[in-house]
């Protein structure tokens, strides 16, 4: 069947956002909101929006009209009785949207295919309340839908293959990625993705870097779009926060998705990001920014390093300071009397007294040198002159230079490893394959590369190590290693 005639049901930004993606692309679409006024509201401010990009010259004005043509305003659900698809993007509770599909299921026709837009509820929940579960599934747009690629296929337990089919071919055609879930908690990326908030949070409350910091260790040396906190903001921090709930108490209070008693603070206070003017950042001071927590540049480079032969991505990067100074080849890398380590979890400090030598260990990189920044932390040993060294070699290489403090993992390596296990967790236990969790997560949260992906090319063994270290440091469950990990050391 072609679907050609649809509805969206909720016309807040998803819902508007959704209707314009289908209405570009030739589908009639009929757009409902209990409240009316949100209706005219959102085909107004579409309006307005198609209007910016004429004027960019990214559309034409017949390309607006054609799609303001396509979306007709309706106020009745009984209106959506010839509809091929009716996709529901309202509130995240699960009576509410029970309510609107069995009041649905009598009102069209049955081969109409039912579609929910929940970014956390179960669609198996949400199908229970039919008496044709087979035709309900989940089709999981990301915020802005017109240019969010990505778009979550979701199974309930009864939803017929070929339905899944049907909507695969439909967001194919609409030029989305499609990756295909089965209805567990947070599907894949807001389950997968939780570290990236949750460890962050951890890392924050434990006092070991502050959220300028933190968002620039994971944004300029990890190579994340944007850091976990400016992140937050812009979602909303009690949005976020409630994702973090519903998949914590889905997954029966697992450690892994416990949520941050810091985040639950931020909320209970109203400091809820760019919305409200205040969040992790200050909205209301420009000069709020994370310039300060970088090195500052006037050290002078050493006369010769030692580096050692070798053609990991690290190596590789040290191997550019041959336009620094001169190279002297050797077992270990080495300013000075100071040994440098690509973190694996371990403590510098540990590693120093195995070794009985100064440690300096740099944190984790998608590319090093891509990379604007690199993070890195001292045994306590390690000379002053070997410090400054070590940061003017990293500058005279165009890389700021962020100083954690020593702890287990310390930023990237730590955050990375999270969601290595979780996207590993999600293989092991069915939610996706592989291929389509690494694609989830590049095109859903625009990662630098496919967790899988980027953990068969460093190596199991590296995110097996943090992990090991920072379970016999917290003693935390959280860490524990996914059996699809251990299957591969």
């Amino acid at each position: 069947m072609m679907i050609s005639n649809m509805a969206v049901i909720g016309a807040g930004t998803m819902g508007i956002g959704i209707a314009e993606v289908a209405a570009a692309h030739q589908c009639r679409v009929k757009l409902y909101d209990i409240d009316t006024s949100a209706v005219t509201a959102a085909i107004e401010g579409l309006s307005l929006r198609l209007d910016k990009r004429i004027a960019k010259g990214k559309i034409k004005d017949a390309d607006k009209q054609a799609v303001l043509t396509n979306i007709t305003a309706v106020d009745k659900l009984t209106e959506l009785h010839d509809c091929d698809l009716v996709i529901e993007a309202v509130v995240e509770k699960l009576s509410v949207k029970q309510d609107i599909f069995k009041q649905l299921e009598d009102i069209c026709t049955e081969d109409t295919l039912l579609a929910s837009n929940t970014s956390s509820i179960s669609i198996t929940a949400i199908a229970a309340c039919l008496q044709h579960p087979e035709r309900m599934l989940g089709l999981h747009f990301f915020n802005p839908a017109p240019i969010m690629k990505l778009v979550e296929v979701i199974a309930g337990l009864k939803t017929n293959q070929a339905v899944l089919d049907q909507a695969v071919e439909l967001v194919t055609g609409w030029g989305k990625v499609a990756a295909h879930a089965q209805s567990t908690p947070g599907f894949i990326v807001n389950r997968v993705a939780r570290p990236f908030y949750g460890e962050a949070l951890k890392i924050k409350q434990e006092q070991l870097a502050d959220v300028h910091h933190i968002d620039a260790a994971l944004k300029d040396a990890a190579g994340f779009r944007m850091g976990p906190f400016t992140l937050m903001d812009l979602i909303g921090i009690d949005v976020n926060y409630q994702v973090s709930q519903t998949v914590y108490q889905a997954m029966f209070n697992d450690p892994r998705y416990r949520p941050s008693l810091l985040q639950s603070e931020m909320v209970a206070a109203g400091l809820l990001g760019r919305k409200s003017g205040q969040g992790f950042y200050n909205y209301n001071q420009p000069d709020d920014d994370d310039s300060l927590c970088y090195e500052s540049s006037q050290k002078q480079t050493p006369s010769q390093i030692q580096l050692s032969e070798s053609n990991h991505p690290f190596e590789q990067l040290l191997s550019t300071l041959q336009s620094v100074c001169s190279i002297k080849t050797g077992s270990l890398n080495q300013v000075g009397d100071t040994i440098l380590f690509q973190t694996v979890g371990h403590r510098a400090e540990t590693l120093a007294q195995q070794l009985d030598k100064p440690v300096c260990l740099v944190d984790w990189s998608f590319d090093y040198k891509q990379s604007k920044a690199v993070n890195i932390c001292f045994s306590a040993q390690v000379s002053e002159l070997d410090k400054n060294h070590i940061i003017a070699l990293f500058q005279h290489i165009e890389k700021q230079v962020l100083v954690t403090d020593d702890s287990p993992g310390m930023i990237n390596a730590r955050v990375i490893s999270m969601l290595i296990n979780e996207a590993a967790d999600a293989v092991f236990n069915g939610v996706a394959s592989k291929q389509d969790i690494d694609l989830a997560m590049q095109y859903g949260t625009n990662y630098p590369q496919g967790l899988i992906e980027y953990a068969s090319h460093i190596g199991w063994q590296n995110p097996a190590s943090v992990l090991t270290e920072l379970y016999d440091w917290f003693g935390d469950d959280r860490y524990r290693l996914s059996p699809y990990i251990r299957r591969r050391l």
